[in-house]
């Protein structure tokens, strides 16, 4: 019998998209241009129990305001569900909310709802997030030609705590949403991110590695950044080079090859590891 460490998180989700047709976006993308997405923060796995509340409720939140940036959307309203320990001091509880409104109301969101529940182990924290984008931009768009941008530096983001403290880039996909033919934030690390982009795509990449904005390998595994990962059509690539990293261009093979060799998908699975 096959588990889901056999298989990893993406291959389950490959066999969940069997049953869910429109999976595969870092939103669901619903009639009139709503987006809705839903991420969780868990105890041992997103931050550890020494990790002030506060940063727990910005990474909770900001998470899911990537998952709509990436989409070049607007968020609107949260829900948020949390798992909590009966011991669980209520200061640490308010300190959590903190982070959470801080989050929200810095990028325009309103927490309107959520529910709470009893947990005997691992705390756990989950946001789910409601936005819209007059054109929402998805994984599938890539063509072969088009020049490969990221928007900020990858690597490192657990070393440095920048995973608890990162700035979702709602900004620049609102602004990148008028060029980008594909977009995805990059949570799992460049190298997992960009086989998403092949798998809905149908297409492939050749990065140049002295052009990733970071030092190897992590700016290509270790993940957490939350940079945006686009492409655009060559005419664009110009005004984009004065802000953002120009890694590759997409190519017609479905493979991502870096400095010409074939890259692995290595990147961050919530079922074969753990951080």
């Amino acid at each position: 019998m096959k588990t889901i460490q056999a298989i990893g998180e993406f291959g389950l989700i490959r066999q969940l998209q069997e049953k869910i047709p429109l999976a595969g976006d870092d939103c669901a993308v619903l009639p009139g241009g709503l987006l809705l997405t839903c991420d969780p923060v868990i105890e041992g796995i997103h931050f550890l129990p020494t990790t002030p509340a506060r940063q727990v409720g910005w990474k909770a939140m900001a998470r899911n305001l990537s998952d709509i940036a990436a989409m070049g959307g607007t968020p609107r309203y949260a829900v948020v569900s949390l798992g909590l320990r009966p011991a669980t001091p209520v200061r640490w509880v308010r300190q959590l909310y903190t982070g959470l409104h801080a989050a929200a109301k810095k990028f325009g969101c309103e927490i309107v709802g959520g529910d709470t529940a009893h947990t005997r182990r691992e705390q756990f924290v989950v946001v789910t997030l409601l936005g819209h984008a007059a054109k929402p931009v998805r994984r599938s768009g890539a063509k072969p030609g088009d020049i490969v941008f990221v928007t900020g530096k990858l690597g490192g983001s657990f070393a440095s705590g920048k995973h608890l403290t990162f700035t979702p880039r709602l900004r620049e996909g609102r602004q990148l949403a008028r060029y980008a033919h594909a977009m995805m934030d990059i949570s799992d690390g460049l190298a997992s991110d960009l086989y998403r982009l092949v798998e809905s795509s149908h297409v492939g990449f050749a990065i140049d590695s002295a052009k990733i904005p970071g030092k190897l390998p992590g700016a290509l595994t270790d993940g957490e950044d939350f940079e945006l990962l686009f492409t655009v059509a060559p005419r664009h690539a110009g005004k984009l080079r004065k802000k953002y990293s120009e890694i590759g261009r997409v190519i017609k093979k479905p493979v991502v090859l870096l400095d010409g060799q074939p890259l692995e998908a290595h990147g961050y699975d919530h079922f074969a590891q753990r951080r």
